[in-house]
């Protein structure tokens, strides 16, 4: 049993310190990218061993640290926030475990208050070795990216180039914030001359302002309305519990604004808000959010009592830089949305900074286990399901980057056994369909083995359909696969293909009902079985979601010239010029239309705009020197024609078009002699 407690201690500790060094390493500059996906791996397997081994050993020894009330209320408020999200979610699994790697959901969640907590009861002595070597670890990082910056001279260019994980301005924001919030916090700390102050003080308020302005350029989000209109539905018709964590994205879909949908940024799937903090109204709801307020709450006000009670000028200099952290990573929550990388270290330097803090404490042992047991069990199997997630999708890569077709389907089928994903079925069905394309354009002379084989796919893909839609039946986008997977069937009217692909279309457009490009999809599906007022009734309804949404208007003008309403279909046409003015293929229809019309000059000028947009376009070509010649301007039409001869000698229609613009002369009548007598 010695043993048993020695191991379990030493094991928590070591991955513990593991954590707590690793945090700050992501800020390092590299040469090379480590993706945000290996440290959240990394992380989660380093959480669950060591909250595990501490449950564990705290169950043996029936010992747990004393936690201040306001500690023990903010871990217990937090975590109990993110179980009830998870519970009260329609999609309780998914929303426990996440999508892939999903780093916002609620076992990623559940790992920051353990984060911090681990860190708190690390020995004093381990500790404090710990908290100079995160300040080192900082500093070296902070030396090197100024060093780097002054040699390169591009904030944008040595971002992208040598930071792990932030690919943006925000890195750089997170150092000058830091360095701002640590001038402002010595001013009114440190024992400085009242003129030396002053000029830190301005000093930190210049470099605080830069920060802010560098972070408001880091990516494209929703706006600070935006979201908090997404919450507001969210808690109006799911409760107070919010939608789930790492369900940002489901509720995005259901409740975002009409401004966005005819925004350029309609077709984004945002999978967080404006900030850290509105993404939590959303999706943990008005407790998570509170709770999440009360953490950091309890992390700032143990952090300052530690550096107040402070008398070591050593630990004073630690204690403040940590201190600057965690204020400026408090203010930037509301501004930005936080990786889970930066909220581990967050919760990394919070459990440092509560040191040496003189609360009020106590010993709640069987509070501590009804919440740390659960905890540790769901972080375990999440750990094992990650390391699935990995072992899986490494698989999956292989099989997007062999060269070998023939290894494909067996490496996908692979990383489906190893972790069944909702993604990977989608792929499938896709590679199914393709299949089936290539199988159509081969020419062969077998008739009845191309249709045995085409069908056998067809039932494959929708096969994998099917298991998408049962692993997540809240997602959209395993409908459409699904609904594209039927749609194969059509040519055989197999089993219902037409009836059961409208109903998956049907059925995603009941998820995300804003989406556009759904009714488009069901109206070609309309189109393929001939269906002329299911096609209008359709692409009405995409372009009430969206006036302004080209793929609809485009369609429309087609339906409408092949109803013979020529003019209707031009200002469908005309209307999508508007939408997409460097689109091609509107010129191209509005060009052919007004041909169709004999309006000759606008059908030029459509098609001139369209072949300067689509240069190398014979056809477009052909068809301007069509309506250049009966248009009245045959020698123009004449030098494309022969530009067009030039580019496919021996070609009949072309020269059949060059003749019709030289015609040959008639030939003198003949005027009989008149015989003579």
């Amino acid at each position: 049993m010695k043993f048993l407690t020695s191991f379990l201690s030493k094991l928590y500790q070591y991955a513990t310190v593991c954590i707590v060094i690793g945090a700050p390493l992501f800020f390092i500059p590299r040469t090379s990218f480590a993706p945000d996906t290996t440290y959240f791996i990394t992380m989660s397997i380093l959480v669950a061993v060591a909250l595990f081994a501490y449950v564990t050993l705290a169950l043996i020894t029936r010992s747990w640290h004393s936690l201040s009330r306001l500690e023990f209320t903010s871990y217990f408020a937090f975590s109990i926030a993110v179980i009830l999200s998870v519970l009260f979610a329609k999609n309780p699994k998914f929303t426990l475990f996440g999508d892939a790697f999903d780093q916002a959901s609620g076992a990623a969640l559940l790992s920051l208050p353990a984060v911090m907590y681990l860190v708190r009861t690390l020995p004093e002595a381990l500790r404090h070795k710990l908290k100079v070597a995160i300040v080192a670890i900082l500093g070296v990082s902070a030396f090197t990216f100024v060093t780097a910056l002054m040699y390169t001279g591009q904030v944008t260019m040595f971002t992208k180039q040598l930071f792990a994980g932030f690919t943006s301005s925000i890195s750089f924001a997170v150092y000058i914030g830091i360095f701002a919030v640590a001038c402002l916090f010595y001013v009114f700390r440190g024992s400085l001359p009242k003129k030396h102050k002053i000029s830190i003080a301005i000093v930190g308020v210049l470099f605080f302002m830069w920060a802010l302005a560098l972070s408001a350029q880091d990516g494209v989000r929703p706006n600070f309305s935006s979201t908090m209109l997404v919450g507001k539905n969210v808690m109006l018709k799911d409760g107070v519990f919010g939608i789930g964590s790492g369900n940002f994205s489901r509720a995005w879909q259901l409740y975002r604004p009409q401004s966005v949908i005819a925004s350029e940024y309609f077709g984004y799937d945002f999978n967080q808000g404006s900030s850290t903090m509105t993404t939590f109204f959303v999706t943990l709801g008005i407790v998570g959010l509170v709770a999440f307020i009360m953490l950091i709450i309890s992390a700032l006000y143990s952090t300052f009592v530690s550096f107040r009670q402070a008398h070591e000028k050593n630990e004073h200099f630690v204690l403040g830089l940590l201190s600057a952290v965690l204020v400026y990573f408090a203010f930037v929550a509301w501004v930005l949305p936080l990786s889970y990388s930066m909220l581990v270290v967050w919760m990394v330097v919070s459990g440092l900074g509560i040191a040496k803090a003189r609360l009020s404490e106590f010993h709640p042992s069987k509070k501590i286990a009804f919440l740390m047991v659960p905890v540790a069990c769901i972080l375990v199997v999440n750990m094992f399901m990650t390391v699935n997630k990995a072992r899986a999708f490494s698989l999956y890569n292989q099989s997007q980057t062999t060269t070998k077709k023939e290894e494909v389907g067996p490496l996908l089928a692979k990383a489906i056994d190893v972790y069944p994903f909702d993604g990977f079925y989608r792929v499938e069905v896709e590679n199914l369909i393709q299949a089936n394309r290539n199988l159509v354009a081969a020419p062969s002379a077998d008739q009845e083995a191309l249709k045995k084989t085409y069908l056998e796919n067809s039932q494959k893909a929708v096969d994998a359909g099917l298991s998408a839609v049962r692993l997540n039946s809240n997602n959209y986008q395993n409908y459409v696969s699904l609904g594209r997977a039927y749609e194969l069937a059509i040519p055989f009217d197999k089993e219902g293909g037409f009836d059961r692909a409208k109903k998956s279309y049907e059925e995603a457009v009941k998820l995300y009902p804003e989406n556009p490009y759904l009714y488009v999809m069901l109206a070609r599906l309309e189109a393929s079985a001939g269906t002329k007022e299911g096609v209008r009734t359709q692409l009405t309804e995409a372009i009430k979601k969206k006036n302004n949404f080209v793929d609809a208007l485009y369609l429309m003008s087609q339906l409408e010239a092949s109803d013979s309403k020529i003019d209707e279909a031009i200002n469908y046409a005309i209307e999508a010029i508007k939408s997409s003015p460097n689109d091609p293929l509107v010129y191209i229809q509005a060009g052919l239309l007004f041909y169709g019309k004999k309006d000759y000059q606008n059908a030029v000028y459509a098609l001139k705009l369209a072949l300067e947009k689509d240069q190398n376009n014979a056809n477009v070509a052909y068809f301007l020197a069509l309506a250049l010649r009966d248009g009245g301007r045959p020698d123009i039409a004449k030098q494309i024609g022969d530009e067009l001869l030039r580019r496919n000698p021996g070609n009949a229609d072309l020269e059949a078009f060059l003749a019709s613009l030289n015609p040959k002369p008639a030939e003198p009548a003949v005027t009989p002699k008149k015989s003579k007598k």
